[in-house]
């Protein structure tokens, strides 16, 4: 394995013609064949984190979904790569075993563990990184990676993980330590203490250390979690953790406004936090979403007019933010079959049924979801007149489905519907009796083999 600066400008040629062919292969969906060509440039340069991250996305979509644990799971990550040459084979140990699983989470934290032993820290915060997208509530990938981060001036991104492993564990007391300590660092690194002065420096830092939220006021009353933690906020404004210990309190008592202030906050600081954004943008869907239904109650109560028109109009606010939240997720995460799969519903329902397919037809990567997604596509194709291509996605999703699916029901019903309105008797009849060997009463079934036996007998 190499870094940069050890690679002569023939060989990084080389490997950038590997890399641009693998990025073909990898859009041409031949997962196999890019994958021998990211692996081979990472394993030469695996400094490059454009590299890594091609050849741990590649593999992703060819598997679609996640895996269970792997052959690492028995490992600890950091520990194991102590020398160099270790690290080396602990390395190469583990990108093997991320060809099979690349959410493999021990497999991940062992090959960043490794390259850190090997001076590539950059491609080492990527696998940690990776490890806590693969699981986002697992401890250990988390202190990981918030580590890392710290190491990288990475306060915001750092404080993130540590609200993730509190939220696993509230009572983690080295967590808790971890979010103290580097809220302090992050308040030195800003440069508030320009003069330079070290003492100021230091007797601010233990002054902040001293500042635990007390759970008393003045007069001895206790004080609630939320005044606990806007005394924490008033102390020190720029804490990101206060801000989303009171917005995360605030949404599970489903005050979404609240949420959706404290979020806000939370977000200016972070820089737009790509992560916070997402959880502002559910926020404000609940919140509307709530309204939606206190209208509609409202409305079944007294039959007000006014009261209707501001339901629809809440309701289309509604769609919209659905929309946001899952464009922003896929933007996040563009490999995630089931928020593509959510989107294409929602763009379904807006009767977008050519955009609606292209999103189904990157969801059903995922092949739990394949047999779902075809139906759907069938149906978006209908709706576009596209009869033939419906027909072929809706007996393709059937043979998917289980059969204790709703949708195996609803997929036989529409082949044998579509089939009937083409005159083509055989195939309407054939889908009928399945459908009715699971359902007989299903929808107007007996009807519609009463009218496919009339045409036969004509």
């Amino acid at each position: 394995m190499s870094n940069d600066s050890t690679i002569s400008s023939e060989e990084r040629e080389r490997l950038q013609k590997l890399y641009t062919n693998g990025n073909k292969q990898m859009m041409n969906q031949n997962y196999d064949y890019a994958n021998e060509m990211f692996r081979e440039c990472f394993i030469r340069d695996s400094s490059n984190i454009i590299y890594l991250k091609s050849f741990l996305d590649n593999l992703k979509r060819k598997y679609g979904e996640k895996k269970k644990k792997g052959i690492f799971s028995f490992l600890s990550g950091k520990k194991e790569a102590t020398t160099e040459k270790k690290a080396g084979s602990i390395l190469k140990s583990g990108i093997d075993s991320l060809q099979s699983n690349p959410w493999d989470v021990n497999a991940l934290l062992s090959s960043g563990g490794a390259c850190e032993v090997l001076g590539y820290h950059d491609s080492a915060l990527e696998f940690y990184k990776a490890a806590v997208d693969s699981e986002p509530s697992n401890v250990e990938a988390n202190k990981i990676c918030a580590k890392a981060l710290r190491e990288n001036a990475d306060f915001d991104g750092a404080l993130l993980c540590i609200m993730r492993i509190l939220k696993t564990k509230p009572n983690d007391m080295d967590a808790e330590k971890m979010r103290k300590d580097i809220t302090i660092e992050k308040t030195i690194h800003k440069g508030q203490y320009a003069t330079g002065d070290t003492n100021k420096i230091r007797d601010t830092a233990q002054n902040m250390k001293s500042n635990s939220p007390e759970s008393e006021d003045a007069m001895g009353r206790t004080l609630t979690y939320t005044e606990q933690i806007e005394r924490r906020i008033k102390k020190n404004p720029n804490d990101l953790a206060n801000y989303i210990d009171i917005a995360e309190h605030y949404y599970q008592t489903a005050d979404y406004a609240k949420s959706e202030e404290y979020y806000k906050q939370a977000a200016e600081i972070s820089k737009q936090s790509p992560e916070i954004i997402e959880k502002l943008l559910d926020a404000q869907k609940q919140k509307l979403h709530a309204e939606v239904i206190k209208l509609k109650d409202e409305f079944a109560k007294n039959k007000d007019e006014s009261v209707k028109n501001e339901f629809y109009k809440v309701k289309n606010e509604l769609d919209q933010k659905n929309i946001e939240l899952v464009k922003h997720r896929i933007k996040c995460h563009p490999n995630h079959a089931g928020y593509h799969f959510e989107y294409g519903l929602l763009l379904q329902k807006q009767n977008a049924f050519r955009e609606a397919i292209a999103e189904f037809q990157n969801a059903k990567a995922d092949s739990s979801k394949k047999g779902e997604c075809l139906l759907a596509i069938g149906q978006c194709f209908q709706q576009i007149k596209q009869y033939k291509l419906a027909m072929e996605h809706y007996q393709e999703s059937v043979e998917l489905l289980a059969e204790s699916d709703e949708n195996k029901k609803k997929g036989l019903y529409l082949v044998a519907k579509l089939a009937f309105a083409m005159e083509d008797y055989n195939k309407a009849e054939e889908y009928g009796h399945r459908l009715a060997a699971i359902d007989f009463s299903y929808k107007d079934l007996g009807e519609l083999l009463d009218k496919v036996a009339e045409k036969r007998k004509i």
